[in-house]
């Protein structure tokens, strides 16, 4: 069974407050510890549950996995929202069976754009972790449907795959951050009307926000 671990907090935001720091966390929770599963699905026979292989990822998704040793994206499916994760085929093999996991979303500010990281972090020999992280960029149109889906899910598939990019196993996880998206993604597109669009930069941002934080 889940069991809340920490309370969420309101996204704090200060139209006067200038856009000074590196990068200012205005959100953040921990979510909820549950225990994640291999994905039990009754209509496993359905075409469409299936994640794409390897072959079948979109072209530009399956070109950058090539080049990354982890990674960690969210991409739209016909299942809705779902989490695409690279890792070597022996870290993967360690991640079957029922595991502890945390969802957890952050909201930063910066002065060149605002950075929603989603955290995932699979116990997979407590009290050591296995963690990946994803950035979504509001000003991208895709990225943002894709995040604002999470809104209307239950649960979210993992989609794993090694190193040649086939496909080794799906987890599915219970989407605890649901109730938090509309707010967060709200604030986020308030940040980003603030900053012109000739100082917009989210790759600066989102290398600020991995400096500050760690896996």
């Amino acid at each position: 069974m889940p069991h809340a671990t920490a309370r969420s907090h309101e996204p704090r935001e200060d139209r006067h407050c200038p856009l000074d720091r590196s990068a200012d966390l205005c959100f953040s929770e921990i979510a909820y510890l549950i225990t994640l599963k291999d994905r039990e699905s009754p209509h496993q026979s359905n075409a469409h549950d299936q994640p794409p292989s390897g072959a079948n990822l979109p072209s530009d998704l399956a070109a950058f996995l090539q080049t990354q040793r982890l990674a960690c994206l969210l991409i739209g499916t016909e299942r809705g929202s779902s989490f695409v994760v690279k890792a070597p085929g022996e870290e993967i093999e360690g991640l079957r069976g029922p595991i502890p996991v945390l969802f957890r979303q952050e909201l930063y500010r910066h002065r060149t754009s605002p950075v929603i990281r989603l955290l995932l972090r699979l116990y997979d020999r407590p009290p050591s972790s296995f963690a990946f992280e994803s950035f979504v960029n509001v000003d991208d149109d895709e990225q943002r449907t894709d995040y604002d889906g999470l809104a209307q899910q239950d649960l979210v598939d993992l989609h794993f795959y090694d190193d040649a990019l086939r496909h080794r196993l799906t987890k599915r996880i219970t989407n605890s951050v649901r109730s938090d998206v509309p707010l967060v993604l709200g604030t986020a597109l308030r940040l980003r009307a603030r900053i012109p669009n000739d100082h917009f930069n989210f790759d600066q941002a989102k290398g600020d926000v991995i400096a500050r934080t760690s896996l």
